[in-house]
């Protein structure tokens, strides 16, 4: 598990480590410099262009240009050609910096205030860093401009200069890097669009600041990666069907029986031992020939017409009694039946509830039922189903993804996914996730209905629903990048990522078998 921050809490952290550990700054930033430095080195060799020792360094008058001077300085050591670009002003250099240019002066390295014509092998941005609030303009407009056009290797000193540190906002222009060398932890902008399409790959660099920095106010914000699919419970070799947990479906209106199957199915292959799939029984033969494993419950059927419904609540609360979690909503439909089943779930359920698609919808309609649902529940939107739930927009909600899923965390006390590219997890108190597993191959229909299983199956096997969410999430992704890996991300469809699922889930049990035998 990654730790993520924001510009301010990477600053107090930076701080911290120089005013009450007593490191000195210019010791960081040696630090930093030369794991920039290290990496540009060990690119070139393993693409065995070692002959392009030439660099263009782009410096700030601030502690970000102090590194990037640092990083030349070094580069200039090793044999590489350097040219420094700094724009004129050396009243404006903080003290760091000014002491690193010196070392140039020493050194006899010469600055330039003009971008070169020529090109270079490596292009390094360190104009500015996280203190960036402020659309680029002027000179520092104009040398992005001009290192964007060039053909080598790009690379980002902590973050590209012209993107927000919480946000990733594109402020006015922003650098185009390869790679971006972040120091410590990665800036949240750095995962958040547009700002994680500007910095390329992200390396995250140890230059001497720990968790020890924070002073006791701990990190709330985070990134799973593949070991934290070990989080999800081992099997236990003596064991039955209901050892797994039952997954109780509540989906698919007339003609929209893959809803009901994509879920379930979710759910049995992320391990769950029992899904019964509570649906109209327009959807039975399919469902029975889709996903035969599945119990039935259905309702609407000739016993069971439009003013006849007295039983459904009573058929869904016997449903809710046999299971242990819920999945509602995808493709269920906005009409009176599918609202009853969801006003009466949210009042009635005593086990967690994973709300998605269409019971989202009908949550946007009446917000009170989720402020009076006394079970947990994990509610699943996309932006437009999130500006339905909020009033809010969709290109707002999108410039503050964490902010907004937060906000709807910890107003209706929920667990917030909030999906889009970069898809965000919000808990009640205040913990968030930002998840980095996943690609294009997942904007396909079914995709989202698939992920409200998965999370149900993980609830089932005994996850909290505030650690199924993030970890759901992830395994979502990774199942979608296996599938991309083997067949490409064109043309994935839902029932791609099912077979992802199993196959991440197969390596999880490869892993702690031979870490079992050592």
């Amino acid at each position: 598990m990654e730790i993520l921050v924001t510009g301010s809490q990477m600053k107090q952290c930076d701080k911290n480590t120089i005013e009450t550990f007593g490191v000195p700054s210019l010791v960081l930033m040696e630090r930093a410099a030369l794991g920039v430095a290290e990496e540009i080195e060990g690119y070139f060799a393993g693409q065995g262009r070692e002959r392009e020792r030439s660099a263009l360094i782009a410096c700030g008058h601030g502690n970000n240009g102090g590194d990037g001077l640092a990083i030349g300085r070094i580069l200039w050591q090793r044999g590489y050609e350097t040219t420094i670009l700094m724009p004129p002003g050396n009243g404006k250099l903080s003290e760091e910096t000014k002491v690193q240019k010196e070392i140039l002066s020493k050194y006899g390295i010469a600055i330039t205030d003009a971008m070169p014509s020529q090109e270079f092998g490596v292009i390094v941005d360190a104009l500015f860093g996280i203190g960036l609030t402020r659309e680029l303009q002027g000179v520092y407009r104009e040398y992005i401009e001009g290192m964007n056009r060039k053909t080598g290797l790009k690379v980002a000193v902590d973050i590209p200069s012209g993107i927000h540190a919480d946000t990733g906002a594109v402020m006015g222009i922003g650098f185009r890097a390869d790679v971006t060398v972040a120091f410590a932890y990665a800036k949240l902008g750095l995962l958040l669009y547009p700002g994680a399409e500007y910095a390329g790959r992200v390396l995250v660099k140890e230059i001497g600041i720990s968790r020890h920095s924070f002073l006791g106010e701990q990190p709330s914000v985070f990134a799973l990666g593949t070991e934290d699919i070990g989080l999800i419970p081992a099997r236990a070799p003596y064991s039955n069907k209901g050892t797994f947990g039952k997954v109780l479906t509540i989906a698919g209106q007339k003609n929209m029986a893959g809803a009901a199957f994509l879920s379930g199915m979710a759910s049995y292959v992320t391990g769950a031992g029992m899904v019964r799939v509570f649906t109209e029984e327009a959807n039975r033969e399919i469902l029975q020939a889709l996903l035969p494993e599945a119990i039935l419950t259905t309702y609407g059927g000739a016993g069971n017409q439009p003013g006849q419904e007295e039983n459904l609540e009573k058929q869904l609360e016997e449903a809710l009694s046999w299971a242990t979690v819920a999945a509602a909503g995808p493709g269920l439909g906005t009409g009176k039946r599918a609202r009853r089943l969801i006003k009466h779930l949210l009042k009635k359920a005593e086990i967690p509830v994973v709300l998605d698609a269409d019971g989202l919808n009908l949550a946007a309609e009446s917000p009170e039922w989720l402020k009076e649902a006394k079970a947990p529940v994990i509610v699943t939107p996309h932006l437009g189903e999130m500006a339905r739930l909020t009033g809010s927009s969709i290109p707002k909600i999108q410039q503050g993804l964490l902010q907004e899923a937060r906000a709807f965390a910890a107003e209706y006390h929920v667990v917030c996914v909030l999906k889009d590219a970069r898809t965000v997890t919000a808990l009640p108190d205040g913990r968030a996730y930002v998840n980095t597993s996943g690609n294009h191959g997942m904007a396909t229909a079914g995709s989202g209905d698939v992920l409200s299983g998965v999370l149900a199956g993980l609830i089932a096997q005994g996850m909290e629903p505030g650690q199924a969410a993030p970890v759901g999430v992830y395994l979502h992704g990774a199942a979608a990048d296996r599938q991309a890996a083997e067949a490409g991300a064109y043309g994935m469809t839902a029932r791609d990522i099912l077979g992802g699922i199993r196959a991440v889930l197969h390596s999880k049990e490869n892993r702690e078998a031979k870490e079992g035998r050592k």
